[in-house]
């Protein structure tokens, strides 16, 4: 499912999330240690950005789940 910017998303704990230096050139990989909800940035095919610690980190999209506005 197509995800909006700006759009929250629920990551569960230990889900990878990736920073590339420059196009397909992984700089660090982060497992989550506890789960977090995260603005997307983009979205480019599999993937999402989403900001953490105010960086952009790419994780797989489907390992997050939308959030439901109550």
């Amino acid at each position: 499912m197509a995800k909006t910017i700006g759009e929250l998303v629920y990551v569960p704990s230990f889900t990878s999330l990736v920073s590339y230096s420059s196009p397909g050139i992984a700089h660090q990989v982060l497992s989550l240690t506890e789960p977090k909800y995260l603005l997307v940035k983009e979205e480019k095919d599999d993937k999402l950005g989403v900001f953490l610690d105010g960086d952009v980190w790419y994780v797989d999209k489907r390992k997050v789940y939308d959030v439901e506005a109550r």
